[in-house]
């Protein structure tokens, strides 16, 4: 299990998480084939684009979709990435958004701000919005330097 620690800041690319600024971090396990996981990778300097990986569910615990930065993997129930300046969304098809990340470009480095309702597989709230980021529910693992995905 992951374990709670504090984040120093980057000085390159942060996230907005729990209030905390970070350079990346992770909720649920993204080592299982099926469970949960949301993935916020750190982002090598030269690059400005966040590195988001995930597998989502909806409040019932009923599959939604996989994804990985700059495309969907898994996409059950027809979900779309739409693009605008600084960010993407992805938007079910009902038209709601399933999550929004945008990043703002600062003199001496970047911030995302992610914001969605996201679920695990039992159908318990995970992520949430908090202000104009999110709150993470349960464990959460903040890490430095390297990226926790090496691709």
């Amino acid at each position: 299990m992951l374990k709670f620690r504090e984040s120093l800041v980057s000085a390159h690319h942060n996230y907005l998480v729990n209030q905390i600024l970070s350079p990346g971090f992770l909720a649920g396990n993204s080592d299982s084939k099926d469970d949960f996981y949301f993935l916020a990778d750190v982002v090598r300097p030269g690059e400005s684009e966040p590195r988001i990986y995930c597998r989502l569910y909806d409040a019932q615990g009923n599959f939604v979709l996989e994804a990985e930065p700059k495309r969907i993997l898994e996409n059950p129930v027809s979900c779309v990435r739409q693009s605008f300046p600084g960010g993407y969304r992805i938007v079910l098809p009902s038209g709601e958004s399933l999550l929004s990340v945008q990043t703002e470009s600062f003199a001496n480095g970047f911030l995302t701000r992610i914001q969605g309702k996201l679920y695990d597989r039992e159908g318990t709230l995970r992520i949430e919005p908090y202000y104009d980021a999110i709150q993470v529910r349960g464990e959460v693992g903040f890490w430095l330097k390297e990226p926790f995905l090496k691709r």
